[in-house]
Formats: C-alpha cells, structure tokens, sequence
C-alpha cells in the first residue's frame, strides 16, 4: 500500500496547487497592445455619424481629458490608461481605426466597445480585432524582441452573454464553452505573433451593474448572474494555464476582477465611492441613457456633481476613478493576480515605483497563517468522515499549508475518493501509473479549476469541468445520480462532503479517477 499512500499524497497536494512558470529577463515594457470591449476601449468607434460610439460623447471624458471627449466609456481614463501609467509609457496607445499617422511607438489599442467574441453583438469581433493586428505587424512597426518584451492587455467580460438567447441552462453552458474556447484560440493567435506577457481580464459579477440593480433601487447585487460568471472564470483560468503549459515562454495571466470588483464594493466607503452603485450619469427616463439628447440638443440625461464618490460611471461601466482603484489593487496587492509568477501586477511587470527601472520580481513568500487556516478547516470539515480516515490522516501529516499559501486566492473544486474507493482501486493500475511516472498527473486530475457546489452542478448540468493543469473531468447524470470521470468512472457519493465557501468544495467519489492518457 506504500505506492497507493503516496498517490492520495500527492492526489491532496493538487487540492492547492498551481503551476508556477518561469519569468522571462527583466527589461522595461516599452510597448501596451489592447484587445476586447469597451472596458478596454480607447476610441475605436466611429466619432460621427449615426453609428458615433458613446465614448465620443458628452459627458463621456468629462473628468479627463475635459472639457471633450476621448472615446472612453467612462467619465475619464479607463484600464487601459491606468495601465499605460503604471508601465510608465511616454504616450498612450493609440486606437487602431485612428492609428493612420498616430503615434504607436508605445503601442496601439485594437479594443471594440460592444465586442462579443461571438457575432451576437454586430461589433467587431475579438479575432477580428486579432486580425486587424496581425495586418498592422505586416508594416514591421516592432522588432520580435520589442513584441516579446511588450504588455497585452485583454478584455472580454460579458458582451455574448448580454446578447445569449437561450432559455435554459444546458444552453447556456455550452455557450459559455464555446465563448472561452473562442477566447482561448485568439490568446494561442496573439502567442502566435509574438506576444509573451499577456494580462488577461475575467468576468466581475455582473448583476452588480447599474443595468441590473436599477430594479432594487442601486441597493444590492442581485445575484442572478453569479452562477454563470464562476463557470466563465473557471473555464477561463483553466485555458490561459493551458496557454502557458502547451507554449514556451508564455506569461499570460488573469487579472482577478472578480475578486477586486467585489472588493471594491464591500469596501467602498472606505474610499471614498460614497454614491454605493448608484450610477453617476443615467438617463431621466427608462428609455434614456447617459449622453442621450432630444432633436433639440437638450439632455436626457443627469450627472452627478461629485464623480469621485461613485463606482460606476453609467448603466455598464465604472468611472476613472474607480478603474483607478482596480489597477492599483491589482499593482499593488497580492492574490489579485491569478497564474502569475510575482505576487502582485507591479511585481510581475517588474517595475520599480521610483525609478520605474526593472527589478527582480520575487516569488510570493507563503502565508502560512490564512494557509493553515485554510487547512485546518478542511481538517476540522473531515474529522467525523470516518469513510475518508485515511484521506484525514495523509491530510493531517502532508505539509500542505505551504502549497496552499503560495496560491491562496485559487479556487477549486476536489473530488476525493473513499477509503473504501483506494482499497478497490487496481494494482496493476497503481503499478502501471508509477512505472510510467504519472503520479501527478492522476492526482491533479481528481482537482477542478472554480467552485462546483451541488447547487451548481445540479443546476447548471455542466459535461465537464477543467482539472488544474487543463484537462477535461467529464460529469454526467442519470436518475442514480451524478457521475465523474471517462466513461463515468465514479459516481459522487457524498456531494458537498466539505464546504468551505468561496474557496474549496469537496465531493466524495466512489472511485479513483483515471485520467485520458493513463
């Protein structure tokens, strides 16, 4: 049983652990390529004419650069300028629909407001953006070196699913497959180009926009897209780590909106957004909206008088200051920088704040208090388990409280076989995994990428879910119940075995799962 003790070893070592990759030479960012919506847009809508985009508005660019507007869907500077600040770029990336004559020495912006990644919207697409990028690189504007050393920034945090027309929620997962597959193939064709540093957004939870909590009065988040949000960031995460694994030299990491805008929101008087998420600029009407006037020229519109105390700029995005307090959250504070190899954004740029020349960006140090934390409640959770006793005492002498401090902020969904699903398990099998030294492969295969309560599951009905080095964990159901693993291998016996929220979920299976190519 020596073998079978050390698999369910490393099996829990994969309940907090991630893979960590190597960071390429320091040298200053010079150059900051933009793609996806309008969180990310800097003016690559028409200015006039009857399709003019709103960034092109009054009031929009009301508080910067004032008094007229920049093409931003904000009152001021959006992520992607806040960015270009913290790189320390000389002059910000131009939009690529104006880039003819412009200067791109520090870059341009290829982002859409209203961009889908699918064509619900009727904008330009996120590969068409890539397109358009790939044509730009014909001219050789940047050396391979420049664009190996350059920063990308992506956003798409939404736009397909405010355009999804499915009624039910198998639907509605496959859609939210085919929206990250389409995400993660136009990461490979940015790879492809050259691009190596690449800072890739999640969703924030997007029942917190005014558009959504206008019905409870701006008083509360509703909830209703919650669900969905956590299955689009967990698939997410699953394929930018897939993008590191599969192409030497790829940085890509997520930048944790999920976890900064909530951030935001339950510490927002602390910083001043005293306005809650009551939107600053909104239409006098429930068929107006902010920049909208009548034949007259007269608004249809108010804006509040003090821009600084609100989050969110209109009905759908947050104001300068607020995107100013995103970006230093993720600067400046750790676990808001998910799959990265430094603790924080400034860090893993490898900026330094005075001097802005490069540094070494250390590895996180583990925080071995919140991990033990963390533990422990898993312990306490398995303690009267007696059918995972032999998981319980692995648990309780496998140190780790240091895999899990170095990547505190990852949430995972762990299946765990029983005790009496390792006595069952094949000995020719356990055999056959360490002659062919694919111990971890197995264990990590028993660990999922997000947060798959019962609720969820039975709910949602996903087919798969993402294992944290990017395989597929297949799940299907039938009236005995819900089943994990190729060809059904394991059937979830304890459901929500342990729950500890917001962090980690454990099933109980009653098998152990063996991986595709094992």
């Amino acid at each position: 049983m020596a073998n079978m003790k050390i698999l369910t070893v490393v099996l829990l070592g994969f309940m907090s652990s991630a893979a960590i990759f190597n960071s390429v030479d320091a040298q200053r960012t010079t150059l900051l390529f933009a793609f996806g919506d309008s969180y990310a847009d800097v003016g690559n809508k028409p200015k006039s004419g009857p399709n003019v985009g709103k960034g092109w508005v009054y009031p929009y660019g009301i508080t910067w650069p004032q008094p007229n507007p920049a093409g931003r869907f904000s009152d001021g500077k959006t992520s992607t300028d806040w960015i270009a600040d913290l790189v320390g770029l000389p002059v910000y990336p131009p939009p690529y629909l104006y880039s003819a004559g412009a200067d791109t020495s520090s870059g341009v912006n290829f982002a859409v407001g209203g961009s889908c990644v699918t064509y619900g919207n009727g904008d330009v697409t996120l590969g068409s953006q890539v397109d358009n990028f790939e044509l730009f690189l014909r001219t050789d504007p940047y050396s391979k070196d420049a664009l190996a050393n350059s920063l990308t920034f992506v956003s798409v945090v939404g736009n397909d699913y405010l355009n999804f027309k499915g009624t039910t929620s198998v639907e509605l997962f496959v859609f939210i497959e085919r929206v990250v597959a389409g995400i993660q193939a136009n990461l490979q064709r940015l790879y492809d180009l050259g691009l190596r540093n690449v800072m890739v957004a999640n969703m924030f939870e997007s029942d917190c926009l005014p558009i959504f909590t206008k019905k409870n009065g701006y008083t509360a988040c509703t909830g209703e897209t919650a669900p969905f949000v956590q299955i689009h960031n967990a698939f997410l995460l699953g394929a930018v780590r897939s993008i590191n694994a599969l192409n030497p030299g790829a940085r890509f990491v997520v930048l944790d909106q999920f976890s900064a805008f909530n951030q935001l929101i339950a510490t927002a008087d602390e910083h001043g957004f005293t306005d809650g998420l009551k939107p600053c600029c909104t239409g006098t009407t429930n068929s107006t909206y902010c920049g909208d006037v009548d034949a007259s020229g007269n608004w249809l519109y108010t804006v509040c008088k003090k821009r600084g105390r609100a989050i969110f700029w209109d009905d759908l995005h947050p104001t300068m200051w607020a995107w100013h307090y995103l970006i230093e959250l993720f600067a400046s504070q750790p676990n808001y920088v998910l799959l990265a190899d430094a603790p924080t954004l400034r860090q893993w740029l490898q900026i330094n704040d005075a001097s802005q020349e490069p540094i070494a960006a250390p590895m996180p140090q583990p925080d071995l208090t919140r991990a033990s934390g963390q533990i422990q409640a898993a312990f306490d959770c398995l303690l009267d388990k007696r059918n995972y006793s032999e998981s319980l005492g692995l648990l309780q002498s496998f140190n780790l409280e240091v895999l899990l401090a170095l990547y505190p902020s990852q949430i995972v969904t762990v299946f765990l076989p029983s005790n009496g699903a390792f006595k069952a398990t094949d000995k020719a099998f356990i055999d056959r995994v360490f002659a062919e030294n694919k111990v971890n492969e197995v264990g990590a295969y028993h660990v999922a990428e997000g947060y798959f309560d019962l609720n969820l599951i039975s709910t949602m009905r996903p087919s798969y879910v993402t294992s944290v080095t990017g395989e597929q964990i297949p799940l299907t159901y039938n009236d005995q119940g819900i089943f994990v693993g190729v060809n059904s291998q394991a059937k979830v016996i304890d459901p929500n075995l342990c729950v500890l929220p917001n962090h980690m979920v454990i099933h109980g299976i009653d098998h152990v799962l063996m991986p595709y190519n094992v």
